[in-house]
Parts: structure tokens; C-alpha cells; sequence
């Protein structure tokens, strides 16, 4: 059997000077050349791999030699066909599906109406009008009284997990208006964040515009919760519709971040074409230094495949992520843990007071208390995980050395 007929090929669109592929084997996507992807055609033409490589040889005038065409064979496709079918990704520290595609295949099809352009730009249009409207004309609007009881935490509570459930829906239905699959939705923790997630790995097959549109597809279905909480607010004028409209925009603000991998992440790297935008910021950083080193260089970093303006781009973005994740990592992170040693033995004395004295405590404290102990929580597991990895791969190393 030709294992290689079962490779799919499709354009990738990419802002590469240089025309790439992309390669579709066992739900993976793999990045390929032209020159590969023509002796992949060729290969896929005929039934035994000899007459494939004798076909591609005829059909580049005798340029290669087969020991060459065969060190490509094994370098660049056999293990893609020898890679075990795809599982879900670990693309974080802990990941659990919770709803499957089949499961919510007919909510997303039935959804998919609302991709309409039209449609887009007069929800995002309104949007920006009624943002505009609320942060402008709201007096006092960090106010809030204290009589907020269980049942109000309770309810903020499955508000965020319906609104980030309504925002997946939103990714999964994107997909299915350009035709094509998505993945089921799961739970995750990136770093020390809490998320939802949608599988939409195959977006990789649509073009850059398209991928875009998928990338804020959740922000796009969040603004309908948000106009409608908008609206209720200037009819009611509650206080707690207010408080879950800037629950809203924080997590909207966090969505579209481009320095985690969250949809911002992926905007940014649709939006200038180069997939992988860490991976091709630690390549440009190695080709930097090998040549700083004047070392010999292997291959050319995709990043120099580009455009000047993507390059200057690029070379933007990567210095603003990496002061970012330095800012984050090394000042803000031990600053709340510094605070956190200073002042929680005190909240907790607080609340004690409250309690013993039979008296509800005020809503800031059980928040700021609650969410202290879950990022402090989510911190020990990603120190956890990290130290375990670091273990099972010196395991791994040992192993290798030793067998």
C-alpha cells in the first residue's frame, strides 16, 4: 500500500517570499517546500516508492542522485507517515475535553449563519459605540456596594463559564463557515490562567484572512453578550450587570494579549504570516548567535524568507514579548507572591473576625482571598509540572545513554 497517497497537500498561506505547502497526515499539519511537495506527487503517482523516486529524477533532468532523493524521503516524509495518529495536543499544563465535536457539531453548524461580513462589522461597529458609551457616561464606575451574597458569587461564576463557553462556540462555528472540521471543547490551565479551549487545528488549511476571522471568532460572539448586557444595564441600572460587563472586558483584554498563546497570540501571527511566532523568535535568536559566534549556518531562519516590513515587524514583536514575559515573570509574579506573604495571614484573621462576630463578610475580601489562593494554586502546579518534565527528560536522556 502507498502510505503516501494518504498525505493531503494544500496551499499554505504564509507571508514567506518563497511558496509553502501544507502537509495533512493523521489530523497533523506539517510546513513543506515545492521540491518536496513535487517529489511527494510523484511519489504519490506511482505504486512503489522506486518508481516514484525513478519518476522524480527523470522529471528534474538527473539534478539529484537517488541516495540523495532517498535521504529526503526519510528525513522529510517518512515520519510523517510513520507518526502516530493525532492526540490532543498538550499545548497546556493540564488539558481535559469536556465537550466533543460530535457533541457540538449541530450547535456549530447551526451558528455558523452569523459569520456573515455584514453582520461582523455592524456587531464589532456597535460594539466599539456602546464601550465607548458605558466607560464615558458611567459615574463611579470602580464603585461597588458590599452586599453581594453566595448566590451572587455562584452566579458571576457560571456567567464567566457560559460567556467562555458561548466564546468557544464561537471558534467552532467560525470553522464550520469555511467548511471546514473542528475539535471538541476542553479545559485547560496556560501558566497560571484557567482557560477554555476549541480543538480548530484545522484552520491551518484556510488562507490568512480566514484565519483571522476564526482567531476572534470568540471575541466576535462575546459582543453579543456584551450589547445585550449593555442594554440591560441602561434599562435597570444594576450594579452587578455592571460588574459583569468589566468582568467581560478584562477577559476580553486578556483574550486578545498577543504575548500568551491565546487568540491575540494567534491574530498576530495570522495577521503578519509566520506560524509559529515563538518557535521562529527562538530560530532568529539561534541564527543571531551562530553568526555572532561565526559558526556555520545550517539553514536560512524563516524570519529572512519575508518582507522587510514583516521583518521590522517581527523583530518588534519578539522584543516586546520578551520584555513582556520578563516583566511578567520576574517582577510581577514575585511581587504578588511577596504581597501574598505579607498580607493573606492578615485577610485571614480578618475574615476569622467577621465570622466569629456573626457578621457577613464584605464581597472585596472572600474575592481577593478566592482568587489569591487559585493563582497561588495554579503557580505551584506549573513549578510542579515544570520540574516534573525537566525529571522525565533527564530520565529519558539516561536511558537513551544507558541502553
Amino acid at each position: 500500500m502507498n502510505e503516501y497517497r494518504n498525505i493531503e497537500i494544500s496551499e499554505f498561506a504564509t507571508s514567506s517570499a518563497t511558496h509553502k505547502y501544507l502537509l495533512g497526515y493523521g489530523g497533523r499539519f506539517y510546513e513543506a517546500s515545492r521540491a518536496l511537495v513535487e517529489l511527494l506527487r510523484a511519489l504519490q503517482s506511482h505504486d512503489s516508492e522506486e518508481e516514484g523516486i525513478d519518476a522524480y529524477i527523470a522529471q528534474s533532468g538527473g539534478k539529484y542522485t537517488r541516495e540523495q532523493i532517498a535521504a529526503v524521503i526519510d528525513k522529510g516524509l517518512t515520519p510523517i507517515v510513520k507518526a502516530q495518529p493525532r492526540q490532543q495536543r498538550r499545548t497546556f499544563l493540564y488539558q481535559r475535553e469536556l465537550l466533543s465535536a460530535s457533541s457540538i457539531g449541530r450547535f456549530s453548524q447551526a451558528l455558523s449563519v452569523m459569520f456573515k461580513p455584514a453582520c461582523i462589522v455592524a456587531v464589532f461597529a456597535l460594539t466599539a459605540v456602546a464601550e465607548f458609551l458605558f466607560f464615558y457616561t458611567t459615574p463611579d464606575l470602580l464603585k461597588f456596594a458590599n452586599a453581594i451574597n453566595l448566590y451572587t458569587i455562584i452566579g458571576i461564576m457560571a456567567f464567566v463559564v457560559v460567556s467562555s463557553f458561548f466564546h468557544e462556540m464561537g471558534h467552532a462555528a467560525a470553522c464550520r463557515y469555511y467548511g471546514i472540521d473542528h475539535g471538541g471543547i476542553g479545559f485547560g490551565l496556560y501558566i497560571n490562567f484557567p482557560i477554555f479551549y476549541t480543538d480548530v487545528t484545522n484552520v491551518w488549511r484556510l488562507g490568512r484572512r480566514q484565519r483571522c476571522v476564526v482567531n476572534l471568532a470568540g471575541v466576535y460572539f462575546q459582543c453579543y453578550i456584551l450589547l445585550a448586557l449593555m442594554a440591560l444595564f441602561y434599562t435597570t441600572h444594576w450594579e452587578m450587570v455592571k460588574y459583569l460587563i468589566l468582568t467581560l472586558n478584562i477577559g476580553l483584554v486578556v483574550t486578545l494579549n498577543p504575548f500568551f498563546k491565546f487568540d491575540g497570540y494567534w491574530l498576530a501571527s495570522d495577521m503578519l504570516g509566520i506560524p509559529n511566532l515563538r518557535q521562529r523568535t527562538r530560530e532568529f535568536a539561534r541564527y543571531l548567535l551562530d553568526k555572532l559566534r561565526r559558526r556555520p549556518i545550517t539553514a536560512k531562519p524563516y524570519l529572512l524568507q519575508t518582507g522587510r516590513k514583516v521583518r521590522y515587524t517581527f523583530v518588534a514583536y519578539a522584543v516586546a514579548v520578551n520584555l513582556f514575559m520578563g516583566y511578567y515573570f520576574l517582577y510581577l509574579i514575585p511581587t504578588f507572591l511577596y504581597k501574598f506573604y505579607q498580607d493573606f495571614p492578615g485577610e485571614v484573621r480578618l475574615l476569622v473576625n467577621y465570622l466569629s462576630y456573626g457578621i457577613e463578610p464584605p464581597f472585596a475580601l472572600i474575592r481577593n482571598m478566592a482568587v489569591q489562593l487559585l493563582f497561588v494554586a495554579i503557580l505551584c502546579y506549573f513549578v510542579w509540572n515544570m520540574v516534573t518534565q525537566y525529571q522525565n527528560k533527564r530520565r529519558r536522556v539516561a536511558h537513551a545513554a544507558n541502553g
